[in-house]
């Protein structure tokens, strides 16, 4: 009696753990945006392996942008709570995984680039270009970011605009391939929000814990 006692709350608190643990290890799903890219009939996803982290990001030193994509870093790396994404800048641009450049998108390079552009306020703006190869289950590298300004920035502080900019392109690059229809998101078409909203967050942890249907490549 005694024996079966023990092995009923071995198997109890073992139940009780393991749904414990799921819980902890599986992001809130109910307040999420579409974020998969559509190609074709591919529905797309990916999240940067743990092999990758921390992701090598470059970016073109002007306008002040190394300091606002360091800052976009710190709020997505914020936001997973077991290091699911982490990323640094780098020195090098040829070994880098990100390429950000301060000047405007040019044509894209390939008929397998989906472009993700971004109207930031009248004051800059942003794309990110996303190469789905031909066989749209590899992403090619670098993954290639574009912020640049509408007006002078000389003339105009455009601090707050390119942070907005900054943080949502980088929310592209770790892979939120579609835009928010909820005003409040920093991942919204036409973001105002200066922040991470709880639908960014949520959508970004169930796509790191989700399945990775596309494969980087250099």
């Amino acid at each position: 009696m005694t024996t079966r006692l023990r092995s009923g709350l071995a198997a109890g608190v073992a139940a009780l753990t393991a749904v414990a643990c799921a819980e902890i290890a599986s992001p809130s799903r109910g307040d999420v945006f579409e974020w998969r890219l559509v190609v074709g009939t591919d529905t797309l996803s990916f999240h940067w392996p743990a092999s990758s982290l921390p992701v090598k990001i470059w970016v073109e030193d002007q306008f002040d942008m190394p300091s606002h994509i360091a800052r976009g870093i710190a709020q997505w790396e914020s936001a997973f709570l077991y290091n699911e994404y982490a990323a640094a800048l780098v020195s090098d641009s040829t070994t880098a995984d990100v390429l950000v450049r301060t000047i405007t998108a040019p044509p894209k390079l390939a008929q397998t680039v989906a472009r993700l552009p971004s109207m930031v306020r009248p004051e800059c703006t942003g794309a990110t270009d996303i190469d789905t190869v031909a066989t749209r289950f590899q992403l090619q590298l670098p993954i290639r970011m574009f912020i640049w300004p509408r007006f002078d920035p000389v003339l105009n502080d455009l601090t707050e605009c390119f942070q907005v900019v900054a943080a949502h392109e980088l929310g592209h690059s770790l892979g939120l391939f579609v835009h928010s229809n909820t005003l409040n998101d920093l991942m919204y078409f036409d973001p105002t929000a200066t922040r991470l909203s709880n639908r960014d967050i949520n959508t970004a942890e169930l796509n790191a814990h989700g399945p990775s249907t596309m494969t980087p490549i250099r």
